[in-house]
């Protein structure tokens, strides 16, 4: 079953997909050192896509089935856990309902949950000054493994 993601969600996506093709646009024109800032910005971009998705879901699902300071309680708690990979979700996610994360794992693909814990690694190194190397094609792969990971986490809790 496919359920809707919450709209924030969706322009966050828009937003990426937006730079994206700007990255893509501009690719030709530049050097490679250049190339690796513009893969670094999307590694950001996109770690920050799984986090705020994850937030805005349950936050979602705080208000379909409470109300919105449920919502927002839902929203401040799960915010203070940061460079979220597949083990943090999982636990967030237990938190809430066990059933969820089985459901996200069984439909997921594994390239999409291997996309997942690669960007949080990539966001880590380069949140800690660290080079990692990772080519634009490589990022943009694993934007869209992420994204089909969120539709999966969506489908979990809202559907």
């Amino acid at each position: 079953t496919f359920w809707m993601l919450p709209h924030s969600v969706f322009q966050y996506q828009q937003r990426t997909e937006n730079l994206i093709a700007m990255l893509d646009s501009a690719a030709p024109e530049v050097e490679m050192r250049i190339l690796s800032v513009f893969a670094n910005q999307l590694a950001i971009r996109s770690a920050g896509m799984i986090e705020y998705s994850v937030i805005q879901i349950l936050s979602e699902y705080g208000r379909l089935n409470g109300n919105q300071r449920i919502g927002r309680f839902v929203e401040k708690t799960v915010e203070r856990n940061n460079s979220l990979n597949c083990e943090k979700i999982k636990v967030v996610l237990d938190n809430f309902d066990v059933t969820w994360w089985p459901s996200v794992q069984l439909s997921c693909p594994a390239e999409a949950l291997e996309a997942v814990d690669s960007l949080k690694t990539l966001r880590d190194q380069l949140a800690h000054g660290r080079e990692n190397g990772t080519g634009l094609n490589t990022v943009k792969t694993y934007y869209q493994g992420a994204k089909v990971f969120v539709s999966k986490v969506n489908d979990a809790i809202l559907s």
